[in-house]
């Protein structure tokens, strides 16, 4: 005790565990009371040991059902415990624990002693452990699926399933049973510990994180605990908070030899030398010549360049154990690096004759060989490592490339390459080697030879398929991939049919086999990418939106699938969408041109003619001028009036190739615009050369003829032109007569779904044969004109809308659609005309009043747009846009009430963000806080919202002065701003492991103990708490966020397994380490959040979630109690204590 570290508490429960087996109840306590912290709870670090003894303790004391909880507790960090099971036999007779106990050594790989057959469940339940561990596993699958306990989810039963899927590797699995195992065992640090690791296994280490993070809320010092942290952080990347969470713990008292070794090697791994050298050293002061401590040296040394220390310490571990076979694999390494090629054979071949299951020793010796030119020894050493261990990379790749070598070296002729390799994985290893070399009529005719021997399987049916699929024959790839999916369902061979499906063009099949290789594996971007790119081609652009989204969701990096989303967005004019999806993209590949010429074309459709001619040129300074982004730049100078810079730009791009038609249907374009009717002549002759049927082409070469006074050749070319359409129309009424003229509903259905396919063409080919059979048909007329509107061709479609208009005089749906039109290019005194007419016309609608009061309001004639406004709401009061216009303009005139009153009745109707932000702005004008404040509550839970509104609603929280509200808005309008780090990162790594040290101490984070235990610089330490101390403002609760949950969970962890069960005495270390929150500003978070919760004021209309737990909730429970009952956090149940009172 008097040599005991200030942090030590083993050697007190030693001393209270004397005493107790003593008999001495009362002097075991006053040990135990020696470590304690400040809050009154215990600060160990071995805590299954600590409730064990303070079981003994309430024996001696007669606190036998104290005595009952504390071995419970025990066995959930420590299931296996001898002391605790022993202990409990005699306390608690009735229950079978000898049964519990061998089940529980049976899934931790120990030996237990036979159990009685005691006809009990938990004998049951042993039988099944037995079966699976050590006897016929297809028995004991059998035997769980017939039994009561695994029918019922018994949490027993679910947990033995989750261990037999772990055996099986089948991780999916395994983690389902677990989660569900996890619900009815709260607390179970060793099932917690046992969930993260099959998420390790999977490596999803994010979801291993999270587990363990909860395991040390309950026990933060257990071993098992400290190592999965280590392990899952090192697995995410974050190998700077592995590194301290491995120094704290090897200075920890419950770190023994095995641990030292563990971590010096993961040191070695990350790359952290010096460390890893630091560790090994303490084991070689304690056991000098320590062979796996040696070896660490000895690596670390190969590291640094330093082979003759290297040698020193693989000699130094060979001299107290000559016949270790790790460090006589090390010193073939070591031998090998110093070209010392015999010894490194010699020491390789001793390494595998003292253990012949050492896979380092056969690796040591296979390189040795291997660089000595004897390939059959080699070949024969990676046999040796594959029997050992199928899935060794190294020895695989080793062998395939020797016996490709051989093969290549021994016959040129395909079909004679292996004439003495029989086995299956020679032939795969053989075909995956030329495959690599690109030899894919090779591998083709390899297979069709072999195929009655090795033809079955499926390894070979899908490397046949990769090389068919390399060649060009799709759909013969298309039909190995089949096959070979037939033999072993795998989402990579579905993934591989699906792309040959695609090559030769069916997309049907090509989506179905997408579908199931998603099916298989929904974590694969590529599948989900590959699936949206055939609904892109199949028109089903929605579906492919869904898909895209699914791929960035996996990989927010993924530049492809933020790109073609984009593209999508923009087919849908939805083109300030398409350039944030492209500045996504750039984000993650910066240098891809790909995705500059696809900014370029969006910028070029939604009119940003500037910024497209800036792309388009500094793409054409990269390098040789793609006639692509030549011709786009073109159109954008012709957008912005630049007919000089275009000129000069399509005659330079034609000079250099001029014979490309996208080039000189360029230029024919600009020579319009341009008026130059000469070369005009000039360009389409040249190209009705090479494109004769060029209709558009021969359009412009007949009107410059003719205003060039080539009248004669002029009407020849019209007359051809009229003669085609006559054609046209005569070969569209011969199909017509059989009984489609007579259907117009089903051509225009077809028009749709052709326009809705992005066949403009072809939509307005059946748009024009519907109209045929029923001229006068308004739906038809204003689809002909949406189509002609997707074409871009203003003029045309005003000018077919007035030749309809000019037929049906009193049609007042055709003044609307005149006005939109107008409207749209912004002649807004002709919109107004075209929808006056349309209102004498009989059309009364709201939405066309609406576009009235809108294109007035453009104008600037407010009080005309008011009155149309208000005439849209007196047709239909529930117009909730006609009330968000009308609002805005009360507010410009400052009726702050007639406002109010506007608004309100069109949330009522159609609630929206824009309606909560133009509320925001009447409260604003009207200088009431709270009216803001719950403006701005429910904008919140908007996901999609405009930056004009964000703005607007920003403007008034800070005009009332709600600046935490105004903040948080502003992070979320400017997500990826780089904002100013003020608090290093160093800093907020002490801080957590100053918050863990804590906690587990029972202190304080100033507590200069617990500061000078860490071996932190004190301006370190000082700098770390000051930023701890620093707790921010949360501001308004809002109930039904997703931050509001992810605190209300997080809260209730801090209570449910924290130490100390009252509010108010909550501190930052208990929000990290019992509330799980990810790092330290989301602790510190926390606590704000929790303090918040204690004054903010709870909303008018409380959930009905919280309105039913409430009723089982008496006035007398305190408001921790009802948290820990009713499984709710500080706010929620601060809402259900507020209905109960």
């Amino acid at each position: 005790m008097k040599k005991k570290r200030p942090q030590d508490t083993c050697p007190s429960l030693a001393a209270a565990e004397c005493y107790a087996v003593k008999n001495e109840g009362e002097k075991a306590y006053q040990y135990l009371s020696t470590i304690k912290g400040n809050s009154g709870e215990f600060i160990v670090t071995d805590v299954p040991m600590l409730y064990v003894v303070k079981a003994e303790a309430d024996v001696v004391l007669g606190r036998k059902k104290e005595a009952i909880e504390d071995l419970e507790t025990a066995l959930l960090s420590d299931p296996i415990n001898a002391k605790a099971y022993e202990m409990l036999m005699e306390l608690v007779p009735e229950k079978d624990w000898l049964n519990i106990r061998a089940c529980e050594m049976l899934a931790a790989g120990k030996t237990p002693e036979e159990p009685p057959d005691s006809g009990t469940p938990e004998h049951d339940l042993y039988r099944i452990y037995r079966e699976w561990y050590m006897g016929s596993r297809e028995t004991a699958t059998s035997l769980l699926i017939a039994s009561r306990g695994y029918r019922e989810k018994d949490p027993r039963y679910c947990l033995l399933s989750a261990r037999m899927s772990m055996c099986e590797k089948d991780w999916h699995s395994a983690q389902n049973m677990y989660e569900a195992a996890c619900q009815s065992m709260s607390g179970n640090v060793a099932v917690i510990c046992e969930t993260a690791e099959s998420y390790a296994k999977d490596g999803e280490y994010e979801k291993a994180l999270a587990h363990y993070r909860d395991a040390e809320a309950y026990d933060p010092e257990s071993p098992r605990v400290v190592r999965g942290l280590i392990d899952a952080y090192m697995g995410i990347g974050r190998n700077e908070e592995a590194l301290q969470m491995m120094k704290e713990f090897l200075e920890s008292e419950l770190s023994d030899y095995d641990d030292y070794v563990h971590i010096s090697e993961s040191q070695l791994r990350m790359g952290y030398i010096n460390e890893a050298k630091n560790s090994a050293s303490v084991i070689l002061i304690t056991y000098p010549g320590d062979g796996p401590a040696c070896v660490v040296m000895s690596r670390a040394s190969v590291s640094e360049g330093d082979l003759r220390g290297a040698q020193l310490y693989a000699k130094a571990g060979l001299q107290r154990n000559h016949k270790d076979p790790e460090v006589l694999a090390q010193m073939s390494r070591v031998c090998l690096a110093s070209r010392m090629l015999n010894k490194a054979i010699h020491y390789g071949r001793k390494s595998v004759k003292y253990n012949s299951n050492c896979i380092n020793g056969h690796l040591a010796l296979m390189e040795a060989y291997r660089e000595t030119g004897d390939n059959e020894k080699t070949m024969d050493v990676c046999r040796a490592v594959l029997e050992l261990d199928p899935q060794n990379k190294e020895a695989a790749d080793t062998l395939s490339k020797i016996e490709l070598e051989q093969a290549l070296r021994s016959s040129t002729n395909a079909s004679n390459l292996i004439p003495e390799i029989s086995g299956a994985d020679d032939f795969i290893a053989l075909i995956s080697g030329l495959l690599s070399e690109k030899k894919y009529a090779e591998v083709i005719k390899l297979c069709a030879d072999n195929d009655t021997k090795f033809g079955t399987l499926a390894d070979v049916r899908r490397l046949r398929g990769n090389a068919e699929y390399a060649k060009g024959d799709f759909m013969k790839a298309s039909a190995s991939f089949a096959s070979a999916a037939a033999l072993t369902p795998k989402a990579e061979i579905w993934h591989s049919k699906g792309m040959a499906d695609e090559a030769f063009g069916d997309l049907e099949s090509a989506e179905g086999a997408y579908d199931k290789a998603v099916l298989m594996n929904t974590k694969e971007p590529r599948y989900w990418i590959s699936k949206g790119c055939v609904q892109e081609k199949k028109g089903d652009k929605a579906g492919a939106v869904e898909s895209f989204n699914h791929a960035i969701e996996l990989d927010p990096r993924s530049s492809y699938a933020l790109a073609r989303k984009a593209v999508i967005l923009a087919e849908s004019a939805r083109y300030s969408e398409a350039l944030s999806f492209i500045d996504l993209a750039e984000a993650t590949d910066p240098d891809n041109e790909g995705i500059m010429k696809i900014r370029m074309k969006i910028c070029l459709a939604a009119g940003k003619y500037t910024d497209a001619v800036y792309i388009g040129k500094k793409l054409m300074k990269k390098g040789t001028p793609d006639d692509v982004v030549v011709c786009c730049v073109v159109q954008a100078d012709i957008g912005i009036g630049d007919s000089a810079s275009a000129k000069k730009l399509v005659e330079k791009s034609l000079a250099n190739n001029p014979d490309s038609e996208r080039l000189m249907a360029a230029a024919r374009d600009l020579y319009v615009y341009m008026g130059d009717n000469d070369s005009v002549i000039g360009v389409c002759r040249k190209l009705l050369k090479t494109s004769p049927y060029d209709r558009k082409t021969k359009r412009a070469l007949a009107d410059a003829l003719y205003k060039t006074g080539k009248g004669e050749e002029a009407t020849t070319i019209y007359s051809s032109l009229e003669n085609e359409d006559v054609r046209g129309k005569e070969s569209e009424r011969k199909p017509a007569e059989a009984g489609s003229m007579q259907d117009p509903e089903s051509i225009i259905g077809i028009a749709r779904s052709l326009l809705s396919a992005g066949d403009i063409v072809g939509a307005g080919r059946m748009a024009d044969r519907a109209m045929a059979a029923d001229p006068d048909n308004t739906d038809y007329i204003l689809f002909r004109a949406a189509v002609y509107r997707k074409t871009g061709d203003v003029r045309i479609t005003e000018a077919f809308l007035s030749q309809c208009i000019l037929r049906n005089p009193s049609n007042g749906e055709l003044y609307e659609s005149a006005g939109d039109l107008r409207a749209e290019q912004g002649d807004f005194e002709g919109a107004v005309d075209a929808y006056g007419k349309a209102i004498q016309n009989g059309m009364k609608s709201q939405t066309l009043y609406v576009k009235l009061g809108t294109v007035q309001e453009n104008m600037g004639a407010k009080d005309a747009a008011m009155a149309s406004f208000r005439t849209a709401l007196m047709i239909d009061p529930h117009e909730a846009e006609a009330g968000r216009h009308l609002a805005n303009l009360q507010i410009r005139d400052k009726d702050y009430e007639g406002a109010s009153k506007t608004i309100r009745d069109s949330i009522e109707s159609q609630p929206c963000a824009e309606s909560f932000a133009i509320l925001a702005r009447i409260a604003q004008g009207m200088k009431d806080r709270d009216g803001v404040n719950a403006a701005y509550a429910n904008f919140v839970r908007y996901d999609d919202v405009s930056e004009e509104d964000c703005k607007a609603v920003i403007t008034a929280l800070n005009s009332v002065g709600l600046r935490t509200e105004a903040n948080t808005l502003k992070s979320r309008l400017y997500p990826d701003e780089v904002q100013t780090e003020d608090v290093p990162p160093e800093v907020k790594r002490n801080a957590e492991r100053i918050m863990r040290r804590a906690y587990m101490l029972g202190a304080e984070c100033n507590d200069t103990d617990v500061l000078d235990s860490m071996g932190i610089e004190a301006d370190d330490a000082e700098k770390a708490v000051r930023y701890l101390e620093d707790i921010p403002d949360y501001g308004e609760i809002i109930v039904g966020t997703s931050d509001f949950e992810r605190m209300e969970i997080l809260s209730h962890n801090v209570i449910a397994r924290g130490k100390n069960k009252d509010l108010e005495l909550i501190t930052v270390e208990a929000a990290y380490v019992a509330g799980g929150a990810r790092d330290a500003d989301e602790a510190k978070v926390l606590l704000s959040y929790m303090q918040s919760c204690r004054r903010s004021r709870l909303p008018r209309d409380i959930p009905e979630k919280y309105v039913k737990l409430s009723e089982n909730v008496s006035p007398r429970d305190d408001i921790e109690q009802v948290m820990l009952d009713q499984n709710v956090g500080v706010f929620g149940a601060r809402m259900i204590m507020s209905l109960v009172n």
